[in-house]
């Protein structure tokens, strides 16, 4: 199943958008379910991230869109956010919320079906592999949308997840060829960074998830090319 949210404090809107969203899932054979709040305020508090994707109004009462998406960055990076509202010319800004995408009001079902479509091919792109290691005597078997990054250390491979660090058995060649077709790359030799988890790049240093790690100047301008062409799907 997969979750939505709608933050729109307009309930005529968010009923038209959750009945849009609906069709859709029907037509296409989806299991969705919606979940609408009135503020981002409401959505946000005791927040947890089990939302696939985010529908934002931007013009809001106490916290308007755009703040609370930079408060929805701040603990959760990797939903897909899309901002849904009359402000076509400031969602536009929704790069430094790393935002997916947006979409005007009034909402066509056409225009919606078509980004729809996007976000649900990348979240089955994310979400449809798992990835199968070795640590410490144990196996496990991760969805690769859970792994951060992997980092060769002291001449082993760790990976680095949502839920900890494993040091595994295999080489880094061998998870390249694994994990690139899902959105990895690297950064420089030492590092394959799953992009989902990029929250920031300045000079020689990406930012995945909490850590900050170094890029090479031989791989800069590629792991850029390569992030840009995955934000835009």
């Amino acid at each position: 199943m997969y979750r939505i949210a709608i933050v729109d404090d307009e309930a005529g809107a968010a009923d038209g958008l959750r009945a849009l969203i609906a069709r859709y899932a029907a037509e296409v054979g989806l299991d969705v379910e919606t979940v609408w709040y009135a503020t981002a305020v409401a959505f946000l508090s005791n927040y947890q991230a089990n939302f696939d994707i985010v529908f934002m109004d931007i013009e809001m009462p106490y916290l308007n869109g755009m703040e609370g998406a930079a408060k929805l960055r701040e603990i959760d990076h990797t939903t897909l956010l899309i901002f849904a509202t009359n402000l076509g010319q400031m969602a536009a800004q929704g790069y430094t919320v790393e935002a997916f995408d947006f979409i005007v009001k009034p909402i066509a079902y056409e225009t919606l079906r078509f980004k729809l479509k996007r976000a649900f091919e990348r979240l089955a792109r994310e979400k449809g592999r798992n990835v199968t290691f070795a640590s410490d005597g144990a196996k496990f078997v991760m969805p690769a949308s859970e792994i951060q990054y992997l980092e060769v250390a002291d001449h082993q491979l760790v990976f680095h997840t949502d839920s900890g660090n494993y040091p595994v058995y295999g080489t880094m060649a061998k998870m390249r060829e694994q994990l690139e077709p899902l959105g990895f790359f690297m950064c420089n030799s030492c590092y394959l960074v799953n992009l989902r988890f990029v929250r920031k790049v300045e000079k020689y240093a990406v930012t995945v998830g909490n850590d900050v790690l170094q890029i090479s100047h031989p791989r800069r301008k590629a792991f850029l090319q390569a992030l840009n062409e995955y934000i835009g799907g």
